[in-house]
C-alpha cells in the first residue's frame, strides 16, 4: 500500500512520477472545490503556487494518523474513505469524500493529522501545501475565504451526519446516503437512477453506525418496498421522489443530505 504524505523522502519521488498536468479550469470538479470562489485569474496564477495533481489508486494511503500535516487534499476524482482509530485496533469510518472535497483539515489544530486516509477508486487528487498556502493568505484575503468555507462546510456535515446516527432509523440512513452519492456525482434530478457503491458493506456499516446484519435488513426492506434494487454494490431503478417522500424532506434539502 503506497503513501502520498510528502514528509516522507522514500515517497516523494514516487509522488512526482504520480504528478499530472495542473488544470484548475478544466477539473470536473472545479465548481466544488477549494478553488471555487476564485476568479479565472486567481485560479490559473496562485493554483499553481501551491497545488500539485496526482493520481492514485485504489487502497493507497493519502496520510496517517499522527503524520505531521504538510498538505491538505482536494479531491478532483475519486472517492476516499476516513478513519478514526486507536491503538487497541479499534476503527471508524468517519466520512466518505468524493470529488470536490477537502480532507486534511484534521491536522490544521495541532499540526498533526487524527485520521487515516485510503483511496477507494482510482482518482486524481490535488495536495495543497499548507506552508505555502499559509504564506499566500497573508498576500490574497480571498485565499482565507475559501478556507474559513471550506471548513465552515466541513462543520457543517459533521453535525448534520451526527444528526442523522442519533435521530434516523438505519432504513432513514440508507435512504440518506444514497441521496448523498447521488447528489456528489451529479447524478440527483437527472435521467441516470443507478449507483455503484465503492465502499464495501463493512465500511459503510461502520459509518452509519449500525451492524451488517441491521445493513442487509435495510437493504432487504426498501428493495421490498421498491425503492430501489440491489446486487452486491450495484444499486438500480432508484426512485428519487419515493426516497425523498419516504424522509419527509423537501427536494433542496435531499441535496444537501450529509
Amino acid at each position: 500500500m503506497r503513501t502520498f504524505q510528502l514528509d516522507r523522502p522514500q515517497v516523494f519521488e514516487r509522488f512526482r512520477a504520480q504528478s499530472i498536468a495542473n488544470s484548475c479550469i478544466n477539473c470536473i470538479s472545479k465548481s466544488t472545490c477549494l478553488n471555487s470562489n476564485l476568479d479565472i485569474h486567481h485560479r490559473e496564477k496562485l493554483t499553481a503556487e501551491y497545488t500539485h495533481k496526482f493520481k492514485v489508486k485504489v487502497g493507497d494511503a493519502i496520510f496517517h494518523n499522527g503524520d505531521p500535516i504538510q498538505s491538505i487534499y482536494n479531491i478532483s476524482k475519486g472517492f476516499l474513505k476516513l478513519e478514526f482509530s486507536l491503538s487497541n485496533g479499534q476503527h471508524q469510518v468517519t466520512r466518505f469524500a468524493s470529488n470536490g472535497d477537502l480532507v486534511g483539515l484534521d491536522g490544521i489544530a495541532d499540526g498533526r493529522h487524527h485520521l487515516d486516509a485510503y483511496a477507494l477508486t482510482d482518482g486524481v487528487i490535488c495536495s495543497v501545501n499548507y506552508g505555502r498556502l499559509q504564506s499566500l493568505i497573508e498576500k490574497d484575503p480571498i485565499i482565507q475565504k475559501s478556507i474559513e468555507r471550506a471548513i465552515s462546510n466541513e462543520l457543517n456535515r459533521a453535525q448534520e451526519h451526527l444528526f442523522s446516527l442519533g435521530s434516523h432509523s438505519v432504513e432513514e440512513k440508507l435512504a440518506y446516503f444514497i441521496l448523498e452519492l447521488l447528489q456528489k456525482e451529479g447524478r440527483f434530478k437527472s435521467e441516470h437512477n443507478s449507483l455503484h457503491l465503492p465502499m464495501n458493506r463493512g465500511d459503510l456499516k461502520s459509518y452509519l453506525g449500525i451492524t451488517v446484519e441491521s445493513l442487509s435488513r435495510a437493504l432487504t426492506k426498501l428493495e421490498g418496498a421498491n425503492f430501489f434494487r440491489v446486487k452486491n454494490r450495484e444499486i438500480n431503478d432508484i426512485d428519487f421522489q419515493k426516497l425523498i417522500e419516504f424522509l419527509d424532506i423537501t427536494i433542496e434539502e435531499s441535496g444537501q443530505a450529509y
